[in-house]
């Protein structure tokens, strides 16, 4: 089957009074190969867990003994890097870098599943690579230590975070210019870095490719595993939510 089969296309999307505007988080050309899409989405969530990685093992480095300081460089970092990867390369793939994203618009009829298979694969794929590059880059073994699994508000926590990241996200790509979403995306996650224990890892590909990440960012399996399980629940509550307070809002397929 072609890439610009529909199976591998996502679909035209158009909001009230937005007639021909593309919403955040959508590629401008849905037509393009699912394969070009698919690898922009693989680097882009490379260089997004190489940062994730590199800034906890810089502040692991830097300022072992003081937390808060630690967890702002890491939030910088990270939304620093997520809103310019974004703004770089979205227009082309959508600028998603996290499967939750492509996983949503696939329940909201908004991509389709081949598109969708190929995009979660690219970004699973592409944050291991960025995991091990930047423990390399640090000449630092991965982790790979296994630990018990997290207490209940660790897990409560990645609910709430990523509830919050996706609740950005969707509403997002409802109510405002596609330039907005990348910088909306960048500020809630600086907040909730910092403000939640689990310190807010809200994106499967980053969560598993911290199963190989050494410093401040590391996770052992059964705690990745355990916070995907949180994530999936966050990023349902956050399409409830949304379907509630965009009610209104028809969203047209083809």
């Amino acid at each position: 089957m072609k890439d610009g089969s529909p199976m591998f296309q996502a679909r035209t999307i158009t909001r009230t009074g937005s007639k021909g505007t593309v919403p955040s988080f959508f590629e401008q050309d849905p037509k393009l190969s699912v394969l070009r899409r698919a690898f922009v989405e693989a680097v882009g969530t490379g260089f997004l867990v190489v940062a994730v990685v590199g800034s906890g093992i810089a502040a692991s480095r830097h300022a072992p003994a003081e937390p808060l300081v630690a967890s702002l460089l890491v939030a910088v970092s990270i939304a620093g890097s997520l809103v310019g990867l974004i703004v770089a390369l979205g227009k082309v793939s959508g600028g998603h870098f996290n499967p939750l994203i492509t996983f949503a618009q696939w329940l909201n009829q908004e991509r389709s599943t081949g598109c969708t298979v190929a995009y979660i694969v690219g970004q699973v794929v592409g944050g291991a690579a960025g995991s091990i590059l930047a423990a390399a880059m640090f000449s630092v073994p991965a982790r790979t230590g296994i630990d018990a699994l997290p207490s209940f508000g660790g897990f409560l926590s990645e609910v709430v975070a990523t509830a919050g990241l996706m609740t950005v996200v969707l509403g997002c790509a409802r109510s405002t210019k596609w330039e907005t979403g990348p910088f909306a995306v960048g500020a809630w996650l600086v907040a909730a870095i910092i403000a939640t224990p689990s310190t807010s890892y809200a994106n499967p590909a980053v969560t598993l490719a911290a199963i190989y990440a050494p410093g401040l960012v590391g996770l052992s399996p059964l705690t990745s595993a355990a916070f995907v399980l949180a994530q999936m629940a966050g990023m349902f509550v956050a399409v409830g939510i949304n379907k509630l307070a965009f009610a209104g809002d028809d969203v047209v397929t083809d």
